[in-house]
């Protein structure tokens, strides 16, 4: 039909005009398609996330209210002193959730509950209760229906996010019945292995490699941990509560559950600088580090985050010097995102002039610096593992690896199967799904590299060597 109106436009020049400006305006839509759809979907994100948060007030003003009124506070003040164990739990149903960013960390607030009734602390050994959020204050389990399990990576790659979607019900308790309760439930019966790692590093995929062996129980990212190494970081919490709260956090994840023979747990990046206290709390753990190349790891972190609507707003305003001339409170806030004191005196001097870019470098470069100067100063032989020597000789680098963890090693095989999949489909944190390849701009790269160099690690195009590696151990 086009063809044909084409030809008879030919002689005819009032039709060719026409077809000229249709096609011109048919190419403007596609173009403005194009570049507006993306900033539609931003806004349609944040619209729907700024009704979820307007939401959650109001309900949440009405709830103190109505819980003043018919004794529901009373309860809650009751049990937060320290009383009414045996009730000390609240059980919220879950109506709505919301979260201003995928990858964001959980808390309490990204689901709305409203109450049930108050319950036993026993009720949450129950294994389809799992930890959610710890606050200063209070501790946030969540329920999911019996045919999903959290822990799979088959539910999702990621435990927070699974959390996140099935959630059913909310279960809240202050943390001095927390202690308690896992207190009661004591140390891990089990195995514990604690993958900790630099971030976009291939943690994911060795975590799901150890998921196919039998009897083996993996959490990806259970971010009640994530919560306890930012509070640690922000000074909210002084050493020796933040030491006890981590004790009872990874008591209640490692909580007994049928069939486990093993328990592996794979914290967020940032967690590395939490194992001074596992390891005085926890001696019997097995570790492993992963890490990759600076270059890779901030490369890789670029293209997701960028897939994110409130991180992409975040580097707008990090970067703005308007915004950061008049609000300065803005980078002084995101200061003690860097981890280690030693870290924060060499990166203090830079701070002000990096770009977002820089900030992520400093937040993922100041984990690694930290995570070897306490294997340095402590003596621990923490085994690392490089994602290239993995990729490089899978079979040979995971025999060793399994070697390394007293792991059975007529599971090699079955555990690369692992290697056949995209260990992050579904979410944004893929890389190998997404048509997002959009390359680091130079400033981007300059500040990164200042960073790394402030630090004293390798720049961007340089190989990152750790001690202990493990196609080394035990050779």
């Amino acid at each position: 039909m086009w063809w044909s109106w084409m030809q008879t436009s030919l002689g005819d020049p009032n039709r060719l005009v026409l077809s000229c400006v249709f096609f011109l305006v048919l190419v403007m839509a596609l173009w403005m398609y194009n570049h507006l759809s993306t900033y539609i979907k931003h806004i349609t994100e944040l619209l729907s996330i700024g009704l979820y948060f307007l939401t959650y007030l109001v309900v949440r003003i009405v709830q103190k209210v109505v819980w003043s009124l018919n004794g529901i506070q009373d309860h809650r003040l009751l049990a937060e002193n320290g009383d009414a164990y045996d009730t000390c739990v609240q059980v919220l149903e879950i109506v709505h959730r919301g979260r201003l960013s995928t990858v964001n960390y959980p808390k309490h607030w990204d689901l709305l509950g409203l109450h049930q009734h108050f319950t036993h602390p026993c009720r949450l050994l129950n294994p389809r209760i799992t930890l959610y959020s710890v606050t200063q204050t209070h501790a946030f389990l969540v329920e999911v229906p019996e045919e999903i399990d959290v822990h799979s990576s088959k539910t999702s790659p990621f435990m927070y996010m699974a959390q996140f979607h099935h959630a059913t019900r909310m279960f809240s308790m202050p943390l001095c019945h927390f202690h308690r309760l896992a207190q009661e439930v004591g140390d891990p019966k089990v195995p514990v292995l604690l993958i900790s790692s630099s971030g976009r590093c291939g943690s994911t995929l060795v975590l799901q490699m150890l998921e196919n062996l039998p009897g083996t129980r993996c959490m990806s990212e259970p971010d009640s941990t994530t919560n306890i190494c930012l509070m640690d970081r922000a000074r909210q919490l002084p050493p020796q509560e933040i030491s006890r709260l981590l004790q009872s956090v990874t008591r209640i994840l490692c909580k007994e559950n049928p069939g486990d023979q093993r328990i592996v747990i794979k914290t967020r990046f940032n967690c590395s600088t939490e194992l001074p206290y596992m390891f005085d709390l926890f001696p019997e753990f097995k570790h492993l580090y992963l890490y990759r190349n600076m270059g890779q790891v901030l490369k890789s972190y670029y293209k997701f985050l960028h897939r994110d609507t409130a991180v992409i707003i975040a580097e707008k305003i990090f970067n703005s010097y308007t915004i950061n001339t008049f609000i300065p409170l803005i980078r002084r806030h995101v200061f003690h995102l860097i981890a280690g004191e030693f870290s924060r005196a060499r990166l203090r001097g830079v701070m002000p002039q990096i770009n977002f870019s820089g900030f992520v470098a400093a937040c993922v470069g100041s984990c690694v610096v930290e995570f070897q100067k306490f294997v340095n100063e402590s003596g621990r032989d923490v085994p690392s593992l490089h994602y290239d020597e993995l990729m490089r000789c899978p079979l040979e680098v995971t025999t060793r690896l399994f070697q390394v963890l007293d792991l059975p090693s007529h599971y090699v095989q079955i555990s690369l199967s692992a290697m056949q999949h995209d260990t992050q489909e579904g979410t944004i944190l893929s890389n190998i799904a997404s048509n997002y390849n959009k390359k680091m701009p130079g400033s981007d790269v300059k500040d990164s590299n200042l960073v790394l160099s402030m630090l004293g690690l390798p720049d961007m195009n340089q190989k990152l060597v750790l001690a202990n590696p493990v196609e080394n151990l035990g050779s």
